[in-house]
């Protein structure tokens, strides 16, 4: 007998599919030109459904980077370690900080640049809550600490972590600000392993 679908299996894949259809529409559309409207009809879910999950078509973006990416990263890195249980630490940091790539060009430049404003704009007052809810990034800094023996820099775990995230938040911003000028995947695979193997030995 098939299994049936928790309530909470239910409310996540609603939420996703929420955010799959609104990050679609704001692919083809652009930010300013999508209602929360059409997202639900798209979407084939009740307006009240939205309601449950977002507060508004800006919480769609602000959280963009938060919840719906971590749970991209999550999914993703998970099938990859499965499939290549015996990778090494290298492999896997390379791999987690290219997922991160991967969901910005999935997510799309305009709601990647959207974010990065709106998120900034709540370090202002402070405190801001940006590093605690990314709570993927435990996997990262997890990678790192483990593959401590390969460290041929004078950096802990802490500086190699906020390094590394770094050089992704950087590639973002350049991204970014040039217009969706070039391809941050390719981008990624070409900068990602240069930044690890300044770091570690192969």
């Amino acid at each position: 007998m098939e299994r049936k679908p928790t309530r909470k299996e239910k409310a996540a894949e609603t939420k996703r599919k929420i955010f799959e259809t609104a990050v679609r529409l704001i692919k083809e559309s652009g930010y300013n030109n999508v209602t929360i409207s059409e997202i639900c009809k798209a979407a084939g879910v009740a307006k009240g459904s939205f309601y449950v999950h977002y507060n508004s078509k800006e919480d769609i973006v602000r959280d963009s980077y938060y919840t719906d990416m971590s749970e991209y990263i999550h999914r993703n890195y998970t099938a990859f370690l499965d499939a290549h249980s015996n990778v090494s630490y290298n492999e896997r940091i390379i791999y987690f900080m290219n997922l991160e790539l991967e969901f910005a060009e999935y997510a799309g430049y305009e709601i990647t640049c959207l974010a990065y404003t709106l998120n900034l704009g709540t370090c202002i007052p402070g405190p801001s809550e940006h590093l605690t809810k990314r709570e993927f990034t435990k996997n990262l800094y997890d990678a790192i600490q483990k593959n401590s023996d390969k460290n041929i820099s004078k950096l802990s775990s802490n500086e190699i972590f906020h390094y590394f995230e770094s050089v992704i938040r950087g590639i973002m911003a350049t991204w970014c600000f040039s217009n969706n000028s070039f391809s941050i995947v390719e981008q990624g695979k070409k900068y990602v392993p240069l930044a690890v193997y300044s770091i570690y030995t192969k």
